[in-house]
């Protein structure tokens, strides 16, 4: 059933996924999909938590998506075959529709916002998908893609669909049966989907397990459905877990959803941007924002209550820009105490610099960045202001480094880092 199509009747009518729907999207998924790893985090050893991590930024186009397309496809190919399928998506269905519809012989047009990086819609274009880029949200592409399905009849892809959920769901039989202990599985949260079918299969395989959901707390969609009862709109907001953008829950996800949720986690952007971090560091994976979002509630302290229990993370996709990346890195970089920002007045003489510098290598600190700046200063004529940015170890050597350069420079300037606020709380 297209989106269009069914509309109407799921807002009246939502529909409710199955365990036997799940089973049947893993008998069409077998040869289509990859099994992807699910492995003990190497992070676990600096937590007080046993995590593991189940690694669907394996899938071969980056992402979970592919397992709900790939069953949306094989159980409508006929149809989809001779109509052609549009799909509405800000970046992972479009890529795993692309690859699926090309492997399957099915006909995609993809929708994507504009502000799309053209790395991602051009790997769809590659993959045989026709691309068109059209307004700055999802909500424009939906819209979009609506317009263009009433006006030629394409089998509109949306969400959630039921197929596309019950296919999500395969993941959650995939953690079940690679590691039968597990007693928690935390489950990022965009429009709803992946937690609808993860939920309906780990419960239903072991019902002892709990399921959290992970989101980021700029874009609090499904908290605030949850404590409304019904989807309620939420203004989406730029952040770095775009892949969990969605505006308002699915009708179908969210009926499936109520009543069988543990618990539902609000994650802050700048937890999401140290755990991209401490995965490509730790773990050797990438991780986009959205895709990190379950460990990153870990790290936040968001749930004590899972230290000692065998807690699964998925990571659900690893399609990240590479200059969002590089910014991200930074960012988490900050974030995590590891870069420090000050500026101190620096005699305007040839050996200026020597006292900082000396600190610097004292302290085995490593200078990323020196601007100077004497024009619009209020010091006397004889300084120079230099703003650094260097790079520490960790927090502590921060802060230690922080004390040691005051000693010399008493008017020394910081940036507020996430750091001071933490020791200031």
């Amino acid at each position: 059933m297209s989106a269009t199509e069914g509309d109407s009747v799921y807002e009246s009518q939502p529909h409710i996924i199955c365990f036997n729907e799940i089973k049947e999207a893993v008998e069409r998924n077998h040869d289509g999909i990859i099994h992807t790893p699910l492995c003990e985090a190497k992070l676990s050893k600096y937590m007080d938590y046993d995590i593991y991590l189940k690694c669907e930024n394996l899938q071969y186009t980056g992402s979970c998506a592919e397992r709900g397309v790939r069953n949306a496809f094989i159980a409508n190919k006929e149809d989809m075959t001779n109509r052609g399928v549009i799909v509405p998506s800000n970046g992972n269905t479009a890529l795993a529709a692309a690859y699926h519809g090309n492997s399957l012989s099915i006909p995609v047009t993809v929708v994507m916002p504009e502000r799309t990086p053209s790395a991602s819609s051009q790997r769809c274009a590659e993959l045989g998908a026709d691309v068109i880029l059209y307004g700055e949200s999802t909500d424009d592409v939906i819209q979009y893609a609506t317009k263009i399905n009433s006006d030629f009849n394409h089998y509109l892809i949306s969400p959630d669909d039921p197929e596309v959920i019950a296919g999500l769901g395969t993941v959650g039989i995939e953690i079940i049966t690679q590691l039968p202990e597990t007693d928690a599985v935390i489950v990022p949260v965009g429009g709803g989907a992946l937690l609808a079918g993860t939920i309906v299969a780990c419960k239903k395989l072991k019902c002892s397990c709990l399921v959290y959901g992970a989101e980021c707390a700029k874009v609090p969609t499904m908290m605030k459905s949850l404590q409304a009862g019904k989807p309620v709109k939420v203004s989406p907001v730029t952040n770095l877990a775009q892949g969990l953008n969605a505006s308002v829950v699915g009708d179908n996800a969210f009926a499936t959803i109520k009543g069988r949720l543990d618990r539902m986690l609000l994650v802050d952007e700048s937890y999401i941007a140290k755990a991209i971090i401490s995965v490509l560091e730790r773990e050797r994976l990438v991780v986009d924002g959205a895709g990190v979002c379950a460990l990153a509630a870990v790290m936040q302290g968001l749930v004590p209550e899972l230290r000692g229990k065998r807690t699964v993370c998925i990571l659900s996709g690893g399609n990240i820009d590479s200059g969002l990346l590089a910014r991200t890195i930074q960012r988490g970089l900050g974030a995590s105490g590891r870069l420090l920002r000050f500026a101190v007045p620096i005699p305007d003489h040839r050996s200026g610099l020597d006292r900082v510098a000396n600190v610097l290598a004292d302290e085995n600190a490593v200078l990323k960045s020196l601007v100077t700046e004497q024009m619009w200063v209020h010091s006397d004529v004889s300084s120079t202001w230099g703003n650094f940015v260097v790079e520490v170890a960790n927090a502590e050597h921060s802060l230690h480094l922080k004390d040691r350069i005051q000693e010399f420079y008493p008017s020394a300037r910081f940036a507020i880092t996430d750091v001071d606020k933490q020791k200031k709380n």
